[in-house]
């Protein structure tokens, strides 16, 4: 029951997986509500970001070489070294690879890991911050000219546009509300159930996507998925993820970072959050798979890592 409770994310996750693709046809009129999907990013965002500490920013501009390492390594180093493999993985794929890698750092997972290996939290906090601040324009910019036509590059103003009034915007506004002290001691003390909502609005983000690449599947003869393109795509993720982790821990102690710094650097660096890029990804027409691979292979592993280390250093 307790690995259960402990991995029950991982379990809806599949089942929503599982639910969309199958009953993609019957669902087809929800992932045309286009304002439902858009309100879901909304909520969702403003939730994650309403219990975050403005006082993070503050710090990554008085230390900014570990938030620095870790908005390099996971904005411009994972979409370069995923560019090359994308291809390896056909063209319904390769895309979603390039969207999975060229969105920010992830807003819970990234701060938690790091806590649980024994690194500076605050540090992937503002990591978190900085990289979801530049998504609206990073993120499509890179998948318009990595994903190259297999990307709907018609969708590229429209998706810069919808990333800043849906994801930044929403953010900017759960920190102006934390000016108001009973407010943000409210969302403090409440952060276990705000994160608890915002994993459900990824969920259903989820849902969406799975629906939408069911039906894609469906109506197209040509994107027919093998099974030797889904374990390249295990193989590459697990291979960029793992391979940017451990730069981030080796370039931050090469910069004289203390251990808990070269953690959070390595951890936020590498991790990729799971709602900017469903919104994306539906938005401009690619697969979700490579995304929630991502995610879920980035849980696994980096439990599996986090817990070496705390063993390690305890």
């Amino acid at each position: 029951m307790k690995s259960i409770a402990s991995n029950w994310f991982l379990l809806a996750l599949m089942a929503t997986l599982a639910v969309g693709f199958g009953g993609a046809q019957s669902c087809r009129m929800v992932v045309d509500i286009s304002w439902l999907k858009w309100t879901v990013v909304t909520v969702t965002m403003f939730v994650m970001a309403w219990p975050l500490e403005f006082k993070h920013i503050y710090r990554a501009v008085t230390r900014p070489i570990g938030p620095i390492l870790a908005t390099v390594l996971n904005l411009l180093v994972i979409p370069l070294m995923a560019w090359p493999l994308s291809y390896l993985l056909g063209e319904e794929l390769g895309p979603g690879l390039i969207v999975a890698a060229a969105v920010p750092t992830t807003l819970a997972t990234g701060a938690v890991w790091t806590r649980r290996a024994g690194g500076d939290d605050s540090l992937a906090i503002m990591v978190t911050i900085i990289t979801n601040l530049l998504c609206f324009f990073v993120t499509p910019a890179w998948v318009y000219y990595l994903a190259g036509n297999e990307a709907d590059q018609a969708k590229f103003v429209g998706t810069i546009f919808k990333l800043l009034y849906f994801v930044v915007i929403p953010m900017i506004v759960g920190q102006l509300v934390r000016f108001n002290t009973r407010s943000a001691k409210w969302a403090t003390h409440n952060k276990r159930w705000l994160s608890l909502a915002a994993q459900f609005g990824v969920l259903f983000m989820i849902f969406l996507g799975a629906v939408s690449t069911g039906i894609r599947v469906n109506e197209s003869e040509s994107l027919n998925i093998e099974f030797d393109q889904i374990v390249w795509m295990i193989v590459v993720i697990l291979f960029i993820h793992l391979s940017v982790c451990f730069l981030g821990m080796r370039l931050a102690k090469w910069f004289g970072l203390p251990k808990p710094a070269q953690i959070a650097v390595g951890f936020a660096g590498s991790q990729k959050t799971l709602m900017v890029g469903l919104s994306t990804a539906i938005n401009m027409g690619v697969s979700i798979i490579p995304l929630v691979a991502y995610h879920a292979l980035q849980l696994i592993a980096d439990t599996v890592i986090a817990d070496k280390i705390r063993d390690k250093e305890g």
